[in-house]
């Protein structure tokens, strides 16, 4: 039985190639192996991967709408081996064919990204008596954590130094190289390994963080409990998690 390309992907043969690749996104979220760890969804997200692949190339695109089926070996879309083998990706992993169709690839390019990030949250179990939780209280919490170095100022950098562009992707935060799979060339984009996607590189590193712009340390924080608290239950205190790499907000 011939491949329907379009059914697998759910749109119709006249969809645009937006359309495609929202559809595309929408399936590979939720069958990702990251997400569903199951066989069947793996099977069916190389199944997917591979026919949006087919459909996001013009002139595949057109074999499939004159009838052929570009991933039928046997119509000799080979790969570079010489032959499908065990790996319906020619070599390529899941996180490849995931860069490559969600910005990664394709000379399209992310960019740099920014040494800034937010920080993330922490979360702290608190036991309460009955009482408590009827009334509410206010509970001093000494928790480990993340703060802002004070001796770069969240830079990362010593004294009045400051960061460099990267000579490995020349700032743009990411090296690219081209593979062959059984589609054909396929063009993906990594970090680089030089300056981990962020187009800079810290000559000279906080001798006190190492860079990173924060060191760990023991805080108190108050947290007020209000009255009527039931198990399970969280509080939300802004502003008091862990500072982020590059001294951004916690």
């Amino acid at each position: 039985m011939a491949r329907d390309y379009y059914g697998t992907l759910g749109v119709s043969r006249d969809a645009t190639p937006e359309q495609l690749k929202r559809a595309y996104r929408k399936l590979a979220r939720e069958l990702h192996p990251d997400v569903n760890p199951e066989p069947e969804a793996q099977e069916r997200f190389r199944e997917v991967s591979a026919v949006y692949e087919v459909l996001s190339d013009p002139e595949k695109r057109k074999l499939v709408d004159l009838g052929a089926d570009p991933l039928d070996p046997s119509a000799g879309m080979r790969g570079a081996g010489g032959g499908m083998g065990g790996d319906p990706f020619g070599g390529f992993g899941l996180g490849d064919i995931m860069d490559a169709f969600f910005g990664g690839g394709g000379g399209g390019g992310r960019g740099p990204r920014s040494r800034v990030q937010p920080g993330s949250d922490a979360l702290i179990r608190v036991e309460l008596t009955l009482e408590e939780c009827n009334s509410g209280v206010t509970r001093e919490i000494s928790v480990e954590t993340a703060v802002l170095c004070t001796s770069c100022s969240g830079s990362g950098c010593a004294g009045d130094s400051r960061p460099t562009t990267c000579d490995t992707c020349s700032g743009r935060g990411e090296v690219q190289s081209v593979q062959r799979s059984f589609l054909g060339q396929v063009v993906t984009a990594r970090p680089c390994p030089t300056c981990r996607g962020f187009g800079e590189v810290i000559p000279d590193p906080c001798q006190k963080c190492g860079g990173e712009g924060r060191v760990r340390a023991r805080r108190t924080i108050s947290a007020k409990i209000p009255p009527g608290v039931a198990d399970g239950m969280r509080v939300r205190l802004a502003s008091q998690g862990e500072v982020a790499p590059g001294g951004g907000p916690a």
